[in-house]
């Protein structure tokens, strides 16, 4: 969420300082010079030791990248050093349990060959735990005690602190290795599990951690319990060591990524560079100018794409506005120079009464066509800018094209035309603005009216095509040259100067039919008449 708030104002700077721009170029006009591959390969080559902007989206991204990874690392790092202690404690308590029952073993072995005899078990609990670390493999003793004594070497209790006492706490044979301090310390936590089994305990000796096993175990009938006890020494040493690891290496890898997050975000925001250096060039005497979507991200194309469907829209309005103004001044200039010429006759002298009635009825004239040029022109600027004026309805269309085909017939009485109506049977339904679709269709007609001889006909007929439907006029007019065909849509557009118009009637038609996502078509022959083909969908 934070780098798209601060993504998102970034980019809409980069259309604000279009339009300052556009606007700006109106008193003080430039030229737009770009090249996305050249500011591009411009930006790329930025050297990475510049200075660092504490206040850019870089910055945040590189820093944001850095924190998230640190705090992954220290969690994950501690979550690890808990484990180690867990595992190493589990592993120090299942080696002090294991020599516990291989000391057992040992004893219990010497036993079954010499008898449960009390003599025999304190000379093997003797042998086994007070004289370790001596060779007691002599060379005298022979068969199975010289194999005993093998065995009891094999254990290796050198370094370990081992008692022997009866069931109630007496003791009875320890390690010469065990001193009376930290055997009265072994007696003090001489305890077993509530279970009767074996306890482990945690012993503090000379600022030193032992651990302590206490396993029961039981001899010519009696119970004994057996002590052994070790340094936690190495499990201190194995974790610092893990966490000196740790620390000096947690700090190169947020280093190393903090590099790579400003080169990473570096890379994800040149194209937004480039937008920027691109707004900061266009005018609005070159609009032609784009932003070449060349970066793999999707989301940086897609930003890219919108900034130049956003320019394109922009030279698309300014192209319209430059040819509106151009096709405006063209129109009215006649219409005014010919009310200015009838007004300088006027004045230059005395005029009889029925001149001037002329004069004025000629300045009437001139002034109703520019204001049904005017009043056409900002209808049209209704159907492109505001087309949610539009109020949509399903529309019976055989009972609306019945209506139309009345008022047809009268608009068409002073040249004596037939207008004839041709309907499908079955019924056709589409959505429609009523108030505008007649618009549509009344220009047609007129259009028809126009450059139909008197006598002629005027066919309107409807059909269904799949999941639309087609409605035809056809007049028995001169029909429309094929080199003017590209044209005829075109704003103040007249094939013919001498028909009467502003040449903005079929602009209209087209404008409305697109409103109803629909189409219009025209199939026009020299001397055999014009045909519109208008295509609505159905409801």
């Amino acid at each position: 969420m934070i780098l798209f708030k601060r993504l998102f104002p970034t980019v809409v700077s980069c259309s604000s300082a279009v339009l300052r721009r556009l606007r700006a170029a109106v008193k003080m006009p430039g030229r737009a010079v770009l090249s996305a591959s050249h500011l591009g390969m411009r930006l790329l080559r930025r050297p990475t030791s510049a200075k660092i902007r504490l206040n850019s989206l870089e910055f945040e991204i590189s820093v944001m990248y850095t924190v998230i990874l640190g705090m992954i690392l220290v969690v994950f790092s501690g979550l690890l050093y808990v484990m180690l202690f867990f595992t190493l404690y589990t592993e120090m308590d299942n080696e002090l349990k294991l020599k516990a029952e291989r000391i057992v073993f040992t004893v219990n072995t010497y036993l079954e060959i010499k008898g449960q005899a009390p003599s025999a078990l304190a000379f093997a609990v003797d042998k086994t735990i007070s004289e370790q670390g001596k060779r007691l493999s002599r060379w005298w003793i022979m068969g199975f005690e010289r194999r005993w004594f093998k065995q009891i070497d094999r254990l290796d209790l050198e370094e370990d602190y081992v008692n022997f006492l009866s069931w109630d706490k007496q003791p009875l044979f320890r390690a010469k290795s065990l001193p009376t301090d930290l055997l009265t310390l072994f007696l003090q936590n001489a305890d077993l599990s509530s279970s009767g089994g074996a306890a482990f305990k945690n012993v503090t000796y000379n600022r030193r951690r032992i651990r302590l096993i206490n396993y029961p175990c039981g001899f010519y009938g009696g119970k004994y319990i057996l002590q052994v006890g070790v340094f936690q020494t190495p499990i201190a040493e194995a974790a610092l060591n893990w966490l000196n690891s740790v620390i000096i290496s947690v700090p190169i890898i947020l280093l190393l990524t903090s590099f790579v997050g400003r080169v990473l975000a570096r890379r994800i925001l040149t194209p937004v560079e480039i937008i920027t250096a691109a707004a900061q060039k266009i005018t609005h005497e070159d609009l032609s100018a784009r932003v070449k979507t060349w970066h793999p991200y999707e989301e940086m194309e897609n930003l890219s794409q919108a900034f130049n469907d956003m320019i394109a829209r922009l030279e698309k309005s300014f192209k319209y506005i430059e040819e509106f103004s151009y096709q405006v001044a063209h129109e009215l200039k006649t219409p005014l120079t010919i009310i200015k010429g009838e007004a300088e006759v006027g004045l230059l002298s005395r005029r009889s009464h029925q001149e001037y009635q002329k004069a004025l009825k000629i300045n009437l004239e001139e002034t109703d066509r520019m204001l049904r040029t005017i009043e056409r022109l900002l209808y049209l600027a209704r159907l492109d800018y505001q087309p949610g004026l539009f109020k949509f309805e399903e529309v019976d269309l055989g009972e609306f094209l019945r209506e139309i085909h009345e008022q047809g017939k009268i608009l068409c009485l002073s040249k004596r035309l037939d207008v004839r109506l041709m309907l499908p049977r079955e019924l056709l339904t589409v959505k429609a603005d009523p108030l505008h679709l007649r618009r549509l269709f009344l220009n047609l007609l007129d259009n028809a009216l126009k450059f139909t001889p008197a006598g002629g006909t005027i066919d309107i007929s409807a059909r269904a095509e799949g999941e639309n439907v087609v409605v035809s006029v056809a007049d028995t007019g001169p029909g429309i040259p094929p080199e003017l065909m590209p044209k005829l849509f075109e704003r103040f557009f007249r094939g013919d100067e001498s028909v009467d118009g502003c040449g903005l009637g079929l602009s209209i038609v087209r404008s409305i039919a697109k409103i109803h996502n629909g189409t219009i078509d025209i199939d026009s022959q020299p001397g055999r008449g014009t045909t519109f083909f208008v295509t609505l969908p159905l409801a």
